[in-house]
């Protein structure tokens, strides 16, 4: 007999950010034949449709359509979900066809293949001659739903996204799926439609604390584009999953690059038709992935693993019997003594929660703590976190003052509440201390918006900001990853010594990224990742995966700005992934001339970057080997670049930048600067915030004869800006807002407008400081601006 899985309200609306109480109305429908049909047709835009019979029969005799944003739930309290079906005589069924937002709360959908009904999808969206298109950057929220029997001849799937269609959210937690005649879930089409050409059907994918039984194909299945990783692609996170008896790859991530697998058990790998175990592998995966604390009992895993095992980052797992109570009655209980009871990352459980035995502990969620500044408030509120908390701190220009170094054991973000006109500040004002660190890391951690001051020529000068090492209790997790944006860090000298990040010798780190930030002012090198060149040369050891500094400012350190050691000489051996683009560096290693120097790696990579200002006579500005490359930089009043091995250098100037007031650190590009359009996209080069706007641009200009699109005003500006535009034809418009590295941030517009001049009101209250773009589509026409968000 199936465990029974109650349906639950109070947290889950509160998980997913549902207010139903917000929505326009909220309408109550009956079971019977369609009921829901009509009450869909009824519905406006935002509508919450609760279903109020327990176990009751919705059935429907052709596809709901969702053509504006809905929500579907079941009443609260209810002893069975509400169940919905399709029992009409289309050849193809789908229960619901959805072109616009749609969540599902409490609902149970049956195909009823088990009586000889053939119901292909119980979601889908699709293009083409469907009357709508589906909306792009769509969210589709499934949660504590039930799928199963969803069989048409050898297809069927319990949601599928087709072919050119873009989600910015599907989100799928504590639900259940059973039976399906292929993937249980879908959202791939581009690889047979369209191969390599970089499209993507989703930026946010999430399962989680879900069960996946008797799937004949793949379990999950979403595919990255290409396998380009310059094309962006989409974030992945799988945790607290059950699967059993799934057929193909379980997970099927193809080109996924930014894939996370943690806490799920994958066991039985099993060809349901045939009643064999599959050979075609479980996960696929590839570059970039993670697959940690994990089950993963008679799978195979032939060809599973598309990059080398050393590109997958694969941490404890087991391959063990995890003593199901009845998992052929889909009773997937962990029994007393089993081994995967508290086996799980930050010591839960593996396996959906809701298979765990009574009184087993779930992990606790996520929690935002508001922090006034004051002494050890910070340290005090980092102390008493749990994994995955978020610790904002509320004053602007706080002092966040700290009489020890913070220990980061746990994964945390702290950032500066939003709207905040100044940083907050972070210090260590320890006494009687020689070395004073601000961090000490040893689990993952997101800075943003905050300033870290090492308050050099006081008496309470750091040594390190940020420092990655082996502690007496403390061991640093290989899974860490450390994220710098939007921040400022400065003053970190302690005599000739001094760094804003400084990563010791024997510590690996996933991936160090630091954005949008600016640094300034180090004793040493600023960002310090190599040790053991003195210490073990040629070891053959690496501090960290992935490396990239990216639309950054960093200015006055006396040795390298950047400086990370890829292990050795040997290009066979392992090594970090190096990016740096955009980066201003001015007067970097003004005491030996460099600026960057990933030592020994055989493929970093430089561009976009302005280096100016510094040691002339120095050992190098630059230094790259192997089969390195820089294209589209400046170098103005630097030391020479030092080619090695293959290394090439392109589209390299001398050119002064004319930095507005570079000894006030101002290092703004006017309009008339040469490198307002030096990039390898036409754009600006160094830190993108420092390009100003056209001077020609008056405020709330109207977009010339034959463009459609006008500036933004103001600009810059700090919480809303206008953007005036024109459609020239009927069609559908979409205004859309990205990030410096391609990422929609905002839809701001997807409708249809007919032909006039348009102002259309974009508020970035939530957004962080910096320099986006905005683009217009109309029909096969599109055009793009920059803006720039100030705080």
């Amino acid at each position: 007999m199936r465990k029974s899985l109650p349906i639950v309200f109070s947290a889950l609306l509160g998980i997913v950010g549902i207010q139903t109480t917000a929505a326009q109305q909220r309408i109550e429908v009956e079971a019977g034949q369609n009921t829901l049909l009509e009450a869909a047709a009824g519905a406006q835009p935002n509508d919450t449709l609760v279903l109020t019979t327990s176990g009751g029969a919705y059935f429907i005799d052709e596809k709901l359509l969702v053509e504006m944003p809905l929500t579907i739930m079941a009443a609260p309290d209810l002893a069975e979900k509400p169940v919905l079906s399709h029992n009409g005589d289309a050849g193809t069924k789908d229960i619901i066809r959805m072109y616009d937002d749609l969540t599902l709360i409490g609902l149970e959908f049956d195909g009823m293949a088990d009586e000889g009904v053939s119901t292909k999808y119980a979601i889908r969206n699709s293009t083409g001659s469907d009357q709508d298109q589906v909306k792009q950057g769509y969210v589709l929220k499934i949660i504590d739903c039930y799928f199963h029997d969803l069989i048409a001849g050898s297809d069927g799937n319990a949601f599928r996204a087709y072919s050119n269609t873009l989600a910015d959210s599907i989100i799928v937690r504590n639900s259940m799926f059973r039976n399906t005649g292929k993937q249980a879930i879908r959202v791939r089409d581009e690889d047979s439609d369209r191969p390599g050409f970089g499209f993507v059907n989703v930026n946010y994918f999430e399962v989680s604390n879900s069960t996946f039984s008797e799937i004949r194909d793949d379990a999950i299945s979403v595919y990255g584009g290409d396998d380009d990783p310059s094309t962006p692609g989409p974030e992945v996170v799988i945790k607290n999953v059950t699967m059993y008896n799934v057929g193909h790859y379980l997970i099927n991530l193809k080109d996924v690059e930014d894939a996370t697998i943690t806490n799920t058990i994958l066991v039985n790998n099993y060809d349901i038709v045939n009643g064999t175990n599959k050979t075609l592998g479980a996960p696929w995966l590839v570059t970039g992935a993670r697959l940690a604390y994990s089950d993963t009992l008679n799978i195979s895993d032939d060809g599973a693993w598309t990059g080398s095992r050393a590109d997958i980052t694969v941490e404890y797992l087991l391959a063990v019997d995890p003593m199901f109570v009845e998992p052929d009655s889909g009773d997937f209980t962990l029994m007393d003594g089993s081994p995967l009871i508290g086996a799980g990352e930050n010591g839960v459980s593996m396996g959906d929660p809701r298979w765990w035995p009574e009184g087993t502990t779930a992990p606790t969620p996520p929690m935002v703590h508001m922090i006034a500044a004051g002494q050890n408030a910070l340290l005090d509120a980092v102390n008493e976190a749990n994994a995955g908390d978020t610790i904002e701190l509320t004053d602007a220009g706080g002092k966040y003052m700290n009489d020890s170094n913070i220990n980061v054991t746990v994964p945390l973000t702290i950032r500066a509440a939003a709207g905040l006109a100044t940083r907050p500040v972070i210090a260590n004002n320890e006494v009687d201390e020689s070395t004073r660190v601000v961090f000490d890391i040893f689990d993952s951690l997101h800075l943003d918006g905050i300033e870290i001051d090492g308050q050099a020529g006081t008496d309470f000068n750091a040594k390190y900001l940020l420092r990655i090492r082996h502690g007496s209790s403390e061991s640093v997790k290989t899974s860490t990853v450390l994220k710098v944006t939007n921040s400022f860090l400065h003053d970190v000298i302690a005599g000739s010594d001094g760094n804003f990040l400084r990563q010791y010798t024997e510590t690996l780190v996933d991936s160090i990224i630091v954005r949008n930030s600016i640094l300034s002012g180090s004793g040493k090198e600023g960002l310090r990742i190599k040790d053991e060149s003195s210490e073990r040369p040629n070891m053959g050891f690496y501090n960290v995966g992935y490396f990239e500094v990216s639309n950054t400012t960093m200015y006055d350190t006396r040795q390298a700005a950047i400086y990370v050691y890829g292990g050795d000489t040997d290009s066979a051996t392992p090594e970090p992934e190096f990016i740096v683009d955009r980066l201003t560096c001015y007067n970097c290693g003004h005491g030996n001339g460099r600026a960057v120097w990933p030592r020994d790696i055989q493929a970093a990579t430089v561009t976009n970057s302005i280096f100016a200002n510094s040691k002339m006579d120095g050992d190098f500005s630059v230094r790259l080997y192997g089969d390195s490359k820089m294209d589209h930089n400046n170098f103005f009043m630097v030391s020479e670049v030092v080619l090695s091995g293959n290394s090439t250098s392109e589209n390299q100037t001398d050119l002064d930048p004319m930095f507005s007031d570079p000894e006030n650190n101002d290092y703004s590009l006017s309009g008339s600067s040469p490198l307002v359009t030096a990039g390898t996209d036409g754009l600006g080069i160094g830190d993108m915030r420092w390009i100003v706007v056209r001077d020609d641009i008056v405020d709330g200009e109207t977009p010339e004869k034959d463009s459609m699109l006008g500036a933004n005003y103001p600009n810059p500006f700090v919480s809303e800006t206008s953007i005036p535009y024109a459609v020239s034809a009927p069609g559908r418009v979409t205004l859309e807002v990205f990030d410096l590295l391609g990422r929609r941030v905002a839809q701001v517009l997807d409708q249809v407008q007919t032909t006039g001049d348009y102002t259309v009101t974009l508020m970035m209250d939530e957004h962080a400081a910096g320099t986006y773009f905005y683009t217009l589509s109309v029909g096969d026409r599109s055009e793009r601006r920059m803006l720039v968000l100030a705080r």
